[in-house]
């Protein structure tokens, strides 16, 4: 059994596909595609134990910064935490783990996300759990004024460049709590989960990745070169239900926004890293999940 990490797996085209195919085993994640339109770069790094050119364990970190109350901050979120079934119990997440955190050690802010059955894991490793917080907006507040949008093929080459390079030089949807830099995790969410959910609206000169459910509009991200007005930008939608979603943190609005607190059967954790506190009731962008 041998360690590899980075650039060792990601050139290595034996090891590379033993790693799409244990993601994609383990959690349903397909991230063939991604690669191979060139988006899997150096910030997303695989650690990982191999035999015979397999992968049979893994945690990755994925690098970005991280706006908290103004402040920039260099990021790193774990995830893709993952044991091939045949060499499970024997403690290889924990020495993973353990070489992440090394690694990582002098970064401001590392954390993840859990499903219920690794709750009590990370709390091993200097781990908190933190409480996110939900933002919804009754549509009646809202005087519509629908315009023109357009959807957005990804799979158009000239139309995912543009959507790419808006990504890399966004305004941070939120001084609250936003990523930026992570580009990368944007498009591996526009190429698989939000494919038929990409909107460019041109009086905004912003994209607009957005889901309508019968009770709620979901919005789950603004993406643009320029400030936007999120409330202009919102009452410009062809929104025909009760209530928007926003899946990240706003700043303070025109409008009342209805304040919850997130409820799923995972939590995310956070790893304190010196004085840098990441607080609560903050929601977490969707769009930089990784």
């Amino acid at each position: 059994m041998n360690f590899v990490k980075g650039t060792a797996i990601r050139k290595h085209p034996e090891l590379k596909q033993s790693f799409f195919s244990l993601a994609k085993a383990t959690f349903q994640l397909d991230f063939e595609q991604w690669d191979a339109l060139g988006y899997w770069d150096e910030t997303y790094c695989p650690y990982a134990f191999e035999v015979d050119n397999k992968i049979i364990a893994n945690v990755s970190i994925s690098i970005a910064t991280m706006i908290v109350d103004g402040q920039a901050y260099k990021s790193v979120q774990v995830g893709t935490v993952m044991t091939d079934p045949a060499y499970q119990g024997k403690g290889l997440s924990r020495q993973l783990m353990e070489k992440v955190l090394t690694d990582v050690a002098n970064d401001d802010i590392i954390y993840l996300f859990a499903n219920k059955s690794v709750l009590n894991f990370y709390p091993k490793f200097g781990f908190e759990r933190r409480t996110q917080g939900t933002f919804t907006i009754k549509t009646k507040q809202l005087q519509l004024t629908p315009t023109d949008i357009k959807k957005v093929n990804i799979y158009d080459e000239k139309a995912r460049q543009l959507f790419y390079e808006a990504t890399v030089h966004r305004m941070p949807i939120s001084t609250t709590m936003s990523m930026l830099q992570n580009e990368n995790i944007v498009m591996f969410h526009a190429l698989t989960q939000y494919t038929d959910a990409i909107y460019y609206v041109s009086e905004f000169q912003a994209f607009v990745i957005a889901v309508e459910h019968e009770d709620r509009f979901q919005l789950v991200d603004v993406i643009s070169k320029y400030p936007i007005d999120l409330v202009a930008l919102i009452s410009a939608l062809p929104i025909q239900v009760p209530k928007i979603e926003l899946c990240f943190t706003p700043d303070t609005l025109s409008v009342s926004v209805e304040r919850g607190i997130f409820q799923d059967e995972g939590a995310m954790f956070v790893k304190q890293q010196g004085a840098i506190q990441y607080p609560n009731f903050v929601l977490y962008p969707y769009s930089a999940l990784a």
